[in-house]
């Protein structure tokens, strides 16, 4: 088995940047084809890859991985190195390997295909080369200031919806509704389907810059609408939205951007609650644990 991996190895150094055809010694000593697996793929001798520090490790493994598909060392399409290998290059376990390959997919920039390895995603310019992305899958964001940020700009949407939205809109506005409704009881479907509600504003602002800015920024509300529902439940989501679809639906925009923030107010003011809760409550252990 050593003698395989070895020649392996070998071939896998040597192979072309489009494909790679590995020859190894079959039991008789003859030199067969190791299925002649071809596939597009990058070669380890091509990437720019540096040992990386103790501290930080699936940061950094993680900022070097994205600079290879920023610089289309890796393009769309192309089969990236095995977590093995990689871990080899880096000087890095396979589980930090495994957990910033994970975060590269979070983002749609690598999907996983059973059996057949990890591969770049095509993907969007404009995402792929925003000063946000890092930001996305490497920064702890507070759902707090995510809510400031949405009670800021979500109830002004709300507003516009009101004036732009025709029969088309109304209808998907209805439809992530409905989804809420259907998953009430499930939180992270729920999540998702809130999340779908507040893009489908988004969009039926009709305003290009306002979409382009949810898109940019979807996995940092995604995160957060996760930690919403699992924290505080459905039962306001629920009574807002359907709240927020039926003042869109009577074109009434100062209600509906009213009821926006209120919403969003109600939330923080609850979170917070809950958070301080939860402090007492772990204060409380320790006080207990130390008596």
């Amino acid at each position: 088995m050593l003698e395989y991996l070895h020649y392996y190895v070998r071939c896998w150094d040597k192979m072309a940047p489009s494909q790679a055809i590995c020859r190894v010694p079959n039991r008789g000593g003859r030199v067969d084809d190791f299925g002649l697996v071809r596939y597009h793929t990058t070669s380890m001798a091509s990437m720019h890859l540096t040992r990386v520090r103790r501290t930080g490790v699936k940061n950094q493994v993680f900022d070097q991985l994205r600079d290879q598909i920023m610089e289309r060392t890796w393009a769309p399409g192309a089969k990236i190195p095995s977590e093995n290998a990689l871990a080899e290059a880096f000087g890095v376990s396979r589980v930090s390997i495994r957990e910033a390959l994970q975060m590269l997919a979070s983002l749609g920039l690598l999907e996983t295909r059973h059996g057949g390895g990890t591969y770049v995603r095509d993907y969007a310019g404009e995402v792929l080369f925003s000063p946000l992305l890092p930001m996305l899958a490497l920064d702890t964001l507070d759902i707090l200031h995510v809510l400031e940020f949405r009670k800021i700009v979500e109830s002004g949407i709300a507003s516009l919806v009101v004036k732009r939205a025709g029969k088309a809109e109304i209808a998907e506005l209805e439809a992530a509704f409905r989804d809420m409704e259907e998953h009430r009881n499930d939180a992270r479907a729920f999540a998702q389907a809130d999340l779908s509600f507040h893009l489908a504003l988004a969009k039926a602002t009709g305003n290009p810059v306002i979409v382009k800015v949810n898109a940019v920024i979807t996995d940092i509300l995604k995160v957060s609408m996760y930690g919403i529902v699992g924290s505080l439940g459905t039962k306001d989501g629920l009574y807002y939205h359907r709240k927020i679809l039926e003042a869109i639906k009577a074109q009434d925009g100062p209600l509906a951007e009213s009821l926006m923030a209120d919403h969003v107010e109600r939330t923080i003011r609850r979170l917070k609650s809950k958070r301080g809760g939860d402090q007492k409550s772990r204060a409380g252990r320790k006080t207990d644990g130390k008596a």
